[in-house]
């Protein structure tokens, strides 16, 4: 597993910089295109409504964006500092000539799970995205020893 943090001004043009702080670590852990651009997209919409909507999102504050990397998935949340209030998260069918309103429906889409949580800090979103492992070449030599029989092996997502 792999955790990181960041913090970021509460400013929209910061959206950008937690993508781009996102995307850094995605590529360091190899994490497949797919999952990737949605990760990215994902954390746009979530930092973008946490800024837009939370009371301190328009200065002065800051928001977080936590990550557990494991092998075949991720968790994102975003928490921002404006107090403990908990997000009332719904997806609405979007106006077709609507300038706002799809985000929670893009989110609804591609994350494999979403929702709030409560930290010790105030209300998080956060997010989940599962892909399937890469294919061992079946010329290549197993580095591991195999399971005895019997013995069951997983690789847990821890969620």
């Amino acid at each position: 597993m792999r955790r990181f943090l960041g913090r970021f001004p509460s400013a929209l043009t910061s959206v950008r910089d937690a993508r781009d702080w996102l995307g850094q670590r995605l590529d360091l852990a190899r994490v497949p295109e797919s999952p990737r651009h949605d990760a990215l997209l994902i954390l746009s919409e979530i930092a973008t409504n946490a800024l837009l909507h939370d009371p301190a999102g328009r200065g002065g504050g800051a928001f977080f964006v936590s990550v557990f990397m494991y092998a075949n998935c991720l968790r994102v949340a975003v928490r921002a500092t404006g107090g403990p209030a908990v997000p009332r998260l719904e997806v609405v069918p979007a106006d077709p000539y609507a300038e706002h309103g799809r985000g929670l429906f893009l989110v609804n889409s591609l994350a494999d799970t979403w929702g709030v949580e409560r930290t010790g800090c105030g209300p998080a979103v956060y997010f989940t995205l599962e892909w399937e492992p890469p294919q061992r070449s079946p010329l290549r030599q197993r580095s591991e020893p195999l399971p005895r029989s019997g013995a069951v092996r997983r690789e847990a997502c821890g969620w």
